[in-house]
C-alpha cells in the first residue's frame, strides 16, 4: 500500500504465505527510497497472520492503519485450522512512518475481535472506510471522525465471503457490492443496496461455478464500471464482469493460467492490466485497446 502523499514510501505485509503456511511471525513493514536510490525495510508492526490491511483518513484528516489477521493461532501442520478466529486492528499514523522500528512500533488496538475467515479487504478510492469480508458477511469499517470517537462498523451483507470489491456497474449512482463466497470459494454474486439503507440484496449470481476465486479489481475501462477478477482452479480464468443491456455479463480475458492477483492502472496512454498468475509462474501485462 502506497503511503498516501509519498512517491517513496509503502507498507507491505512481510513474513505471511499461505492461510496454511506459516504466519505466526508476520508483521507490517514500512519500505523507504533512500537519497542514494536503496530502499530501507523497518517494522511498522508485529502482527502474527495478519493477511490484508489498508490506509484510512478520518474525517479530521488523521491517517490510520486498519489491518486483519485471517486467524489468531494455529497448529503446524493441520490444514484449515480456524479454531483461533482473527481480528481487526487499527492504529492512528503519524507523517514519518520511517521513525518506527522493531523497538519503536506503532501502537495497535483490536476493533473486532473472533473474525472467522477473515479474508476480504477493500478500500474506498477516498479512504474514507473499508469493506472487510469473513465467514460472517461483509462489515463497513470508517475510521473516528475526532480523536474522541470510536470505529464505525456496519453489517452490510449476511453471507460467508471471501473477497470483495464496490463499483457502480449499472451506473445508478449506487455502487453494488460484488462477491466470493465461500472461502477461496466458486460463487460470483453481485448485491445492490435496498430501499433500506446499508442493506444490500443479491441481484445477480454467475450461474458458472469458478473453483477458487481470488483475483479481484474494480475499475474503469473504457467509460465502463467493471470488475478484473480471476481463478486459480478449474478454467484458471482472467475475466471481464460488467452490466449491459440491463444484465450483468462476463467475458474471458485469458484462459488455463490460474490468477492470483491483478490490478488495472493507466500509464498516461493506455489501460494496463497487470496479472499475477501463480499456477503457471507467470506475470502478464495487458494493453486494452480502446
Amino acid at each position: 500500500v502506497q503511503v498516501p502523499g509519498r512517491n517513496d514510501q509503502f507498507l507491505a505485509t512481510r513474513r505471511f504465505f499461505s492461510p496454511n503456511f506459516g504466519g505466526a511471525d508476520a508483521a507490517i513493514a514500512s519500505y523507504t527510497r533512500e537519497a542514494g536510490g536503496s530502499w530501507t525495510e523497518r517494522t511498522l508492526c508485529d502482527l502474527p497472520y495478519v493477511h490484508r490491511f489498508g490506509l484510512l483518513k478520518g474525517a479530521d484528516g488523521q491517517l490510520w492503519v486498519l489491518a486483519c489477521t485471517i486467524k489468531g493461532d494455529a497448529e503446524t501442520g493441520v490444514k484449515d485450522d480456524w479454531r483461533t478466529p482473527g481480528a481487526v486492528w487499527a492504529a492512528p499514523l503519524s507523517d514519518r512512518l520511517e521513525e518506527h522500528t522493531d523497538d519503536n512500533q506503532v501502537a495497535l488496538t483490536c476493533v473486532a475481535s473472533c473474525q472467522v475467515q477473515n479474508h476480504g479487504f477493500w478500500t474506498a478510492p477516498d479512504r474514507s472506510y473499508a469493506l472487510i469480508a469473513t465467514a460472517a458477511g461483509v462489515f463497513r469499517y470508517t475510521p473516528p471522525a475526532t480523536p474522541e470517537d470510536t470505529w464505525g462498523v456496519t453489517c452490510l451483507i449476511v453471507q460467508p465471503t471471501s473477497d470483495i470489491v464496490m463499483n457502480d456497474f449499472d451506473g445508478d449512482g449506487k455502487p453494488e457490492i460484488l462477491t466470493f463466497s465461500r472461502f477461496h470459494g466458486d460463487t460470483l454474486s453481485v448485491w445492490h443496496e435496498g430501499e433500506v439503507k446499508d442493506r444490500y440484496e443479491l441481484v445477480w449470481t454467475d450461474p458458472e461455478k469458478r473453483e477458487f476465486l481470488h483475483a479481484l479489481w474494480a475499475t474503469e475501462l473504457d467509460g465502463k464500471k467493471v470488475a478484473v477478477i480471476g481463478n486459480r482452479k478449474a478454467g484458471r480464468d482472467l475475466l471481464l464482469v460488467y452490466y449491459a443491456d440491463g444484465r450483468y455479463c462476463v467475458d474471458v480475458i485469458d484462459h488455463d493460467l490460474g490468477p492470483a492477483n491483478c490490478l488495472v492502472f493507466n500509464d498516461g496512454t493506455h489501460d494496463r492490466i497487470v496479472a499475477a498468475y501463480r499456477e503457471t509462474d507467470q506475470l502478464a501485462l495487458y494493453t486494452v485497446e480502446a
